[in-house]
């Protein structure tokens, strides 16, 4: 039995009315709409500007100033500890007390801050890796304009320089071009770029599609709403004031001549004041200006800050501090998505260049002649835990994650910023200064988180 040809190879006939029916790609609505070209050279295009009007918001417009803050608070709060993975508890312990020690000297905290607000704001950090003059490391945060975006150029051998950063003929990162700049200058010259290697460079910024060189602001897409937000704020305020200013003229209905107000003194005394009753003379009449009211205009807001909350993923109650029509059950739901996407920042872009920090600082420490940073060790990172609205619940829940030993209490302590090596040996210190003065502090609260009512 021959079965009959289900495809056929020949070419239809064309139809002349035949339109796409994909609507994505065709259809007026989207004449006005231009094509987006490939990423990376989209944003090696556009990074520069979209960089220095999001600074511009980042200074000047206090929602901008907040999303900055929100940001960079819940990436990195008030620093981040790290922790030696070394099998032997006692060189875990060392590490990283010196290692607290060198951040503590060096305002690495302080620093993870800066870095965070360019990557916010500037779309990219970058970071040179240097010693100081006894040989420790010491970290240079180099602005996104330094790396010479204008330096494109074919080399020999199959590489070439793409916006300040140097390829080799795989592709690879090789070398950063910066321009030589003083923290001073007030004004830009053209100086030769400086050629430093890749591995002295922490080039941080989230790709967005492959191609990608360089980082773009995390502004990019709410520019034009805040623009836009910020010119309807202040006509509104233009608005207010002019509804405050209440006009009112005489108007002579039968062009009798001079105004009779005020003859005997000489002058007007038509001013406003309370409880004043005043006889108008036959034929005058006063009329009030009555400015016209800008309908929903407190909703329109509304609707441009939940636009830039939703571009910037941040919860709209965050970003604009309104905390009406806010529940606990809805204010933890967006809580616990935009962790969820602050930890996958966290994790994805910065643990990798905390990775290179450790492993420089280890290796400038053995330099140095320390023993114990003399085998490389890796490190894992805990960035501070996020506060609840019920700080009682998650307490429970993490001694009951300790319980089911899903997490150790250096884990758990780490989260909170400190070093579980001193908290036990404050505890330690605590328990025996109760002991030798008689006091039962710790011992009264057991009693009383066990007591029955």
């Amino acid at each position: 039995m021959r079965w009959p040809r289900l495809f056929n190879r020949t070419q239809p006939e064309p139809r002349p009315n035949a339109v796409r029916m994909l609507e994505g790609a065709s259809g007026r609505r989207w004449s006005n709409t231009p094509a987006f070209g490939a990423t990376g050279s989209e944003v090696l295009a556009g990074a520069a500007q979209v960089r220095g009007r999001a600074r511009h918001l980042r200074f000047n417009d206090p929602t901008a100033v907040n999303a900055a803050e929100i940001l960079k608070t819940a990436l990195v709060g008030y620093g981040v500890t790290a922790a030696s993975l070394a099998e032997d508890g006692a060189r875990r312990e060392t590490h990283d007390g010196e290692f607290s020690a060198w951040s503590e000297r060096t305002g690495f905290g302080a620093l993870l801050g800066e870095i965070c607000d360019a990557l916010v704001t500037d779309g990219e950090a970058l970071l040179i890796l240097r010693t100081d003059e006894e040989g420790a490391l010491r970290l240079q945060h180099v602005p996104a304009e330094q790396l010479d975006e204008s330096y494109s150029v074919e080399l020999s051998a199959g590489r070439y320089i793409a916006a300040g950063i140097e390829y080799g003929a795989d592709d690879e990162v090789i070398a950063y071009h910066f321009r030589p700049a003083r923290p001073a200058d007030q004004y830009q010259s053209f100086r030769a770029p400086l050629r430093v290697d890749a591995a002295e460079v922490i080039h941080i910024y989230r790709r967005l599609g492959a191609g990608q060189t360089r980082g773009l602001s995390w502004y990019a897409p709410v520019i034009l709403p805040l623009n836009e937000l910020s010119q309807l704020q202040d006509a509104l305020a233009v608005n207010a004031k002019v509804q405050a200013m209440l006009t009112g003229f005489i108007l002579d209905l039968n062009g009798n001549g001079p105004n009779p107000f005020g003859e005997a003194s000489g002058a007007l005394d038509v001013s406003l004041e309370p409880g004043v009753m005043r006889v108008l003379p036959q034929g005058f009449d006063v009329k009030f200006t009555s400015p016209q009211q800008m309908g929903q205009a407190v909703d329109l807001v509304a609707v441009g800050l939940r636009q830039i909350a939703a571009g910037l993923q941040i919860p709209e109650f965050l970003l604009s501090g309104d905390m009406r029509g806010v529940n606990y059950s809805s204010a933890r739901t967006a809580l616990v998505q935009f962790r969820a996407h602050i930890e996958a920042i966290q994790h994805a872009t910065l643990v990798p260049a905390l990775n290179r920090i450790w492993a420089r600082w280890q290796l400038l420490e053995t330099l140095r002649g320390n023993n114990s940073t003399a085998t490389a060790t890796p490190a894992e990172w805990h960035f501070p835990k996020p506060q609840w609205v019920d700080p009682e619940s998650d307490a429970s829940a993490t001694r009951e994650m300790l319980a089911m030993g899903l997490v150790s209490r250096r884990m758990a302590v780490a989260q909170l910023g400190y070093d579980v090596a001193q908290v036990d040996a404050e505890i330690a210190a605590d328990r025996q200064r109760e002991t030798a003065l008689g006091l039962t502090f710790g011992q009264h609260h057991v009693e009383h988180k066990g007591a029955k009512p």
